[in-house]
């Protein structure tokens, strides 16, 4: 009688944004898997690279969730969830001003702002937190993190002594610096800013070019949002004692709020490499028969350092084939030689309305995955009939 060996599965999908979070995939994949063969084993990795859904891997990987009281972009009041682990803790940038369900204007995007963000992080450096990581993904914001800098004591003025009113707009105002009573515990954080973008906070291909659009902003509030950025820029880098943190790649991220981490001192990670650390994606991937990773939509940003190229790049070095489930694939012939999957199966291409449908992308994701164990792994014991629960 032969018997078949023992196999692992590593489950690592990333959210497919706006449809499924990546915990439902990893419980759809976990059921194929179950109904594929009794000698393959799954070992759920959901990912995360800095943007919405960073706090839910790190509760899954053991960190506590507390809430902490701030206001959200436009300056509502908003209860944001923040990850603790003893004296470390993460904050998720698009739980406090992030885009959300709203269908930005291009006011908005002139007055959106980061204060929220500044209220999370004062809250936690009173509570003892001295190791911040800011996930960076998904702001509605393009003030240069300038919002979260006054939240924690930065004074910005314009040429008649008046405070500046929040939002990336108002920056073109600013005259007098004061960074005499930032918040003391600033000096005993260290602080990390983990982004999945290399954008620069200024320039051609900064913050405001390359994502106000999606924030609201029309042609004239992004030319609008560019000037005040590079008029304020140099401003604080003087008061702050940084020079050219603003042309840093990553710098750009969330509106600029990666640049004014950057001020504080804090340092720049790719947000894939952060989440890998933290959830022990070395540990789980060692020895894997197979990785199958995922997100809504592969394109030529995926390869810039997503979670789902990082995780392959990091399986990879581990000797660990990688496959991926996404929902659409948008490269080209060279872009894709350059991926590192061994398969990519894209839902859109078996149903289209899997983009509008969470239920239907499960079951196609469910499907998906019993196809790729039966050609990557070739169990030699007979499927299981099943669907996904």
């Amino acid at each position: 009688m032969q018997v078949e060996p023992h196999r692992r599965v590593v489950l690592a999908p990333d959210k497919f944004k706006g449809t499924v979070p990546a915990a439902r995939l990893v419980e759809a994949m976990e059921s194929a898997v179950a109904d594929t063969s009794p000698w393959v084993t799954a070992a759920p990795l959901p990912l995360a690279d800095g943007g919405d859904g960073s706090v839910a891997s790190a509760v899954l990987a053991g960190w506590s969730s507390v809430v902490v009281r701030a206001t959200d972009a436009l300056g509502a009041p908003v209860h944001a969830p923040v990850a603790r682990l003893d004296r470390r803790a993460i904050v998720e940038v698009a739980a406090i001003c992030g885009l959300g369900a709203r269908r930005p204007t291009p006011a908005d995007a002139r007055k959106a702002g980061t204060f929220g963000v500044g209220e999370a992080v004062a809250a936690l450096l009173d509570d003892g937190a001295d190791d911040i990581t800011l996930a960076l993904g998904g702001s509605a914001t393009t003030d240069a993190g300038t919002g979260m800098l006054r939240a924690l004591g930065l004074d910005l003025r314009d040429g008649t002594g008046r405070a500046l009113p929040p939002g990336g707009a108002a920056l073109d105002r600013c005259a007098r610096v004061d960074t005499s009573a930032l918040h003391p515990g600033l000096a005993r954080t260290r602080l990390t800013l983990a982004c999945d973008v290399d954008t620069p906070m200024v320039g051609a291909d900064g913050s405001a070019e390359m994502f106000a659009r999606q924030k609201g902003a029309d042609d004239r509030t992004i030319a609008q949002l560019s000037a005040a950025l590079s008029h304020c820029a140099p401003l604080l880098e003087d008061a702050f004692c940084v020079r050219g943190a603003r042309a840093r790649p990553g710098a750009g991220a969330a509106g600029g709020l990666a640049w004014a981490g950057l001020l504080l001192g804090g340092r720049i990670r790719s947000g894939a490499e952060v989440f890998l650390d933290l959830l022990g994606a070395r540990d789980q991937i060692r020895g894997a028969d197979l990785v199958i990773t995922g997100e809504g939509r592969l394109d030529e940003q995926s390869l810039r350092g997503k979670a789902p190229v990082a995780v392959a790049e990091f399986a990879a070095a581990l000797g660990v084939r990688t496959v991926a489930i996404v929902g659409s694939d948008r490269l080209g012939p060279q872009e894709r030689e350059r991926a590192p999957f061994t398969d990519v199966v894209s839902l859109d291409r078996i149903d289209p309305g899997c983009a509008r449908d969470p239920e239907l992308t499960r079951r196609l994701v469910y499907q998906a995955t019993r196809d790729l164990l039966q050609t990557h792994l070739r169990p030699a014991a007979p499927l299981r009939n099943g669907a996904a629960q």
